[in-house]
């Protein structure tokens, strides 16, 4: 609703407003982007370091690449990401230690990184290896203009951005012929450019692996500290973890009956529950993006919240899946909350929800269960004792650990 003249005089000034609980939720999540912007919201986040693409363009825009897109990323796709998957796991499992402490997140992040831009850009794993690194730089915040630290990541970030475009516009011509995102967006009635279609790749394997790579090292840690959870999912698993690697692809992971999700109801399949309510519960106490950014482009008032046109708007995820008003002891590890009873539907909200849920919910939910069924396959997973490890976000939206999320892996003995 706009709300234009219900802002007094001099009341118009930018500003930066957080908005929390399921009240709020409704609205914001329903807004439409001539009210909420969700490209200008992500441009307060990264700006367009990565290029634009279906994360962080409005309008028309927006629609035509979402539409294109979606093919890609929706359950049809998921047989063709699961061997992409598991071929990525057959060749990095070997090289896991035994025995000694390591850091889960280190591990998940590459590896997510690198079976999204396998599947978007068609890149080898040594090319991968490069474009991780390269976006290492463009994540960059914070640069001091005028200094020498300053000025040398100014340098850095440009090599980056030149080099990263090389790569993926390279991607783009190597994809022509192939049914992926760059024959689908160049058969639009308007196609884009080559330039935003290469925005648009780097936009997938951005928005796919940050999320997907820590939510993975998230669950991974929870039910290293959590054995009698990781004993029971290991079990439920067991018919499928005794498969050979010749034979996994004909084995589907989930129930082909079920949807692998439906953004509008629960996340939970009926072939493997313990696993599913054990990710929904790491989602919940663990979002990958603690805020959702938005700009308000009109005066705006939400519940009596007013937003002036210009303010940075954030939905608070973290703070909202943690409310003791929604979740009983919202700060404990109980994955039976989502076996036992229903919450309100915009309750849990880590991918977001209406008309922006992430367009890659159900690659990346598959991708976390995957790689999580796999390691459990071989690894039995214990956490050194210490402190629990909380989150930080630096950018305003996504978080990381703030600290080492360690594990020690252990052969599973049949």
């Amino acid at each position: 609703m706009n709300a234009g003249d219900g802002f007094p005089p001099g009341a118009r000034e930018e500003r930066r407003v957080y908005l929390r609980g399921t009240a709020l939720a409704e609205r914001f999540f329903h807004a439409k982007d001539e009210e909420l912007s969700h490209a200008d919201g992500w441009d307060v986040i990264f700006g367009d370091r990565f290029g634009r693409g279906v994360l962080n363009l409005d309008g028309v825009q927006h629609r035509a690449c979402r539409k294109a897109l979606l093919p890609l990323l929706g359950r049809a796709a998921a047989s063709a990401h699961e061997r992409r998957i598991n071929d990525t796991l057959d060749r990095v499992m070997p090289t896991l230690p035994l025995g000694t402490p390591f850091d889960l997140h280190s591990f998940t992040t590459p590896l997510v990184f690198e079976i999204a831009a396998g599947a978007f850009a068609g890149l080898s794993p040594s090319e991968a290896h490069e474009m991780f690194e390269l976006y290492n730089v463009l994540r960059i915040r914070d640069v001091e203009l005028g200094t020498t630290d300053g000025d040398r990541d100014v340098r850095r970030i440009a090599r980056a951005r030149r080099r990263m475009r090389a790569l993926l516009l390279t991607a783009v011509e190597r994809l022509a012929d192939v049914d992926g995102p760059v024959r689908r967006l160049r058969a639009l009635p308007h196609p884009p450019p080559d330039e935003a279609i290469a925005g648009n790749i780097a936009i997938l394997i951005l928005a796919g692996y940050e999320t997907t790579g820590y939510l993975t090292a998230r669950l991974l840690w929870l039910l290293a500290r959590h054995p009698a959870e990781q004993d029971a999912i290991r079990r439920e698993s067991g018919d499928r973890m005794a498969l050979p690697a010749e034979r996994r692809e004909s084995a589907p992971l989930l129930d082909e009956s079920a949807p692998l999700l439906d953004a509008a109801a629960s996340l939970l399949d009926k072939s493997a529950p313990l696993l599913d309510a054990a990710f929904a519960e790491a989602a919940r106490l663990h979002p990958p993006l603690k805020y959702l950014p938005r700009r308000a482009l009109t005066d705006l008032a939400f519940n009596g919240t007013r937003l002036p046109a210009g303010s940075e708007v954030f939905y608070a995820i973290g703070e909202t899946q943690r409310d003791p008003d929604l979740f009983h002891e919202p700060h404990e590890f109980r994955p039976r909350r989502f076996r036992d009873g229903a919450h309100d539907r915009l309750a849990w909200t880590p991918f977001s929800a209406g008309r922006r849920v992430c367009a890659g919910i159900h690659l990346g939910t598959l991708g976390t269960k995957l790689i999580t069924v796999r390691l459990l396959q071989e690894l039995r997973l214990s956490a050194p004792p210490g402190p629990y490890i909380g989150d930080v976000c630096r950018n305003g939206a996504t978080v990381e650990p703030e600290s080492p999320l360690t594990v020690v892996f252990h052969q599973v003995h049949r």
